[in-house]
């Protein structure tokens, strides 16, 4: 048996310890014993074996980490590996508006028809975008002799067509989608039977292998190795096989991401349906243009997807639908109708909060429904997608700060605090399940300026609400805290201004919400006097923060305004949101009084910011 000093060390993959070994068990030969390997020419030869052996290693060692979805780094390889757990990389993503148009034609057409990837252009920062029809409409004159359709669906993207001639005698024929920023939402995929032969067949994604049979017009979408899409199609036994002679169609947008969203005028690039007199009225600006998955991204979501199937049946699988599809949702949370209140069984509710804006439009609501979610849930499942039910945190604080230790004046700090005050709420609030923590806040209030001695800050808790106008209506706010209340000195509630009936029925301006021991009163000032006006339009209860209007039938707010703002001390000055609520501070729920404590006989400045707007 050989000693080791005959055996050379292969665990050192460094190059320096390489060459170290091969020196070591090179002395370690009589050939080679007392032997100056640094100052010879056997020193470049030993770099030589050294270099190659270290990339070799590397080498062989990038290759072992490319075979395993979380070690792999290049994207063909994980989109390789994403591909065995069924998960297709999700593509460029268009930008989506809804518009509103009317046509004034020169004729009198019985109807005028609006074809799809018709074209119209939008810019946002002064980069012009193209946004395509994502249907064809049929327009019909309306009883006053206009012609106008509602909710026209507007995809970002610029419209390309390639055709193919399959060639089944061809083994390395394929069917791509040469340009990468591919909406592949978008792809629609036809097939002529032939040149001489203009019959189409329009074929669907083959979402679920188990239900399609030999003669599925179904195609098959995966991503190339160099970060196209590919389109396959069935052997014939999973799905209808080509034959000589077919002529595939494959039509979609070519994106550009993110970059459009937010756009919010738009106008025809030459007419709608032959016409060129159209009005164009922005519904809803553009949202949900997003970039193609990250490899960070495939790494996360093809597991998932494998878990899931594809498929939404556990409220999870709803989310992380959403949340993969659905690029322009800032967060989603879901739930089952069993849980909703009151229960409604057979129904999935989903609240998002989008990017941009507080709430969805109903034509998006749709979309997502009918569309994102669409052909995946359960057939006895419906989903819904609902808005979320904001409630502002109202901050008042009262500073003292020493002029003398700073350079800032009193105004200077109180913009200062009222950032800070607002990007707490941004950098800690704003989505579900976020809650709202006294403590920090106070802490990087204090923290603001160097002048700053104390601060005494109290909070509450707002909800808005949109009534209805001169119709007693029910309303529930679900503070979702313990409201503070001491039946002999507090009132708990406040509200915003409105015009309401007496209990004589003579009309009442200037009126407020107040509690009378759980009992709601609309009530106005009369000189130092509050007197009621209604006596009980609903009630308080305190242990669970819920306030329930159940006679209340305002028949005007005050400041003109669509909506009432209801406010609530809270018992803690921890706030935590119920499951579909959100949390906000809006710069118009600040309000700062700055004292100066420096002895100089400065007076005292008093700055108080109105609360009855949200400010988002």
């Amino acid at each position: 048996m050989a000693d080791n000093a005959s055996k050379l060390a292969v665990s050192e993959l460094d190059f320096d310890n390489i060459k170290t070994n091969l020196k070591q068990f090179l002395g370690d030969q009589n050939e080679f014993a007392d032997y100056n390997f640094d100052a010879s020419a056997m020193s470049v030869l030993l770099d030589l074996l050294s270099y190659n052996t270290h990339y070799n290693a590397f080498y062989l060692n990038m290759i072992a980490n490319e075979m395993f979805l979380d070690t792999a780094s290049i994207r063909s390889s994980v989109v390789s590996r994403a591909k065995h757990l069924g998960y297709t990389p999700v593509s460029m993503k268009g930008a989506k508006a809804y518009v509103d148009l009317t046509i004034t034609p020169a004729d009198d057409p019985a109807t005028i028809v609006i074809a799809k990837d018709t074209q119209f252009t939008s810019s946002v920062d002064g980069v012009a975008y193209t946004f395509c029809t994502s249907n064809s409409a049929t327009v019909n004159v309306n009883a006053n002799g206009v012609y106008t359709t509602a909710n026209v669906e507007l995809t970002q993207g610029i419209p390309l067509t390639h055709k193919y001639t399959a060639n089944t005698s061809d083994p390395d024929q394929r069917f791509i989608l040469p340009n990468a920023n591919t909406d592949t939402s978008t792809l629609t995929v036809k097939m002529q039977i032939s040149a001489t032969n203009s019959n189409l067949h329009t074929y669907t994604a083959a979402n679920d292998t188990t239900t399609v049979n030999s003669t599925a017009n179904v195609y098959f979408l995966e991503e190339d190795e160099e970060g196209r899409y590919e389109v396959t199609f069935g052997d014939g036994i999973i799905g209808r096989a080509l034959v000589t002679g077919n002529i595939i169609i494959l039509s979609s947008l070519v994106a550009d991401g993110d970059a459009p969203n937010g756009a919010k005028t738009f106008s025809p690039v030459s007419g709608v349906g032959g016409y060129s007199n159209v009005i164009v009225s922005t519904v809803t600006n553009a949202v949900g243009g997003a970039e193609r998955d990250s490899i960070s991204t495939i790494k996360f979501n093809a597991p998932k997807n494998y878990q899931a199937q594809n498929r939404a049946v556990t409220i999870s699988d709803y989310k992380r639908l959403l949340e993969r599809d659905y690029p322009a949702a800032e967060s989603v949370i879901a739930w089952g109708g069993e849980e909703h209140d009151p229960p409604v069984y057979g129904k999935v509710y989903l609240a998002i909060k989008p990017q941009t804006g507080l709430t969805l439009s109903s034509a998006t609501k749709s979309y997502i429904a009918d569309t994102v979610l669409g052909g995946r849930n359960i057939v006895s499942i419906t989903p819904e997608v609902v808005d979320p039910d904001y409630m502002y945190i109202t901050v008042t604080s009262t500073i003292s700060y020493d002029s003398t230790r700073t350079t800032e004046s009193a105004e200077q700090i109180k913009n200062s605090i009222s950032n800070t005050v607002y990007q707490y709420g941004v950098n800690n609030l704003g989505l579900f399940a976020n809650q709202f923590r006294y403590s920090p806040m106070i802490k990087q209030i204090d923290e603001t300026e160097t002048s700053i001695e104390s601060s005494l800050t109290s909070i509450k808790l707002r909800r808005e609400i949109t009534p209805i106008l001169g119709s007693s209506t029910s309303y529930t706010l679900k503070f979702s805290n313990e409201i503070k209340h001491d039946s002999n000195t507090d009132i708990s509630i406040s509200s915003t201004r409105f015009s309401h009936n007496d209990d004589n029925g003579t009309l009442r301006e200037d009126c407020e919400l107040q509690d009378d021991d759980g009992i709601l009163q609309v009530f106005r000032t009369s000189g130092a006097d509050r007197v009621v006006v209604a006596n009980n339009v609903g009630t308080v209860t305190y242990g669970t923060g819920v306030v329930a209007l159940t006679s209340f039938a305002p028949t005007a707010i005050s400041d003109g305004t669509t909506k009432l703002s209801v406010t609530v001390e809270p018992e803690s000055n921890d706030v935590k949101p119920y499951r579909e609520q959100i949390l906000l501070i809006a710069n118009s729920d600040i309000s700062l009084s700055m004292v100066d404590t420096s002895g100089t006989g400065k007076a005292t400045i008093v700055q108080t910011t109105s609360t009855t707007s949200s400010g988002y």
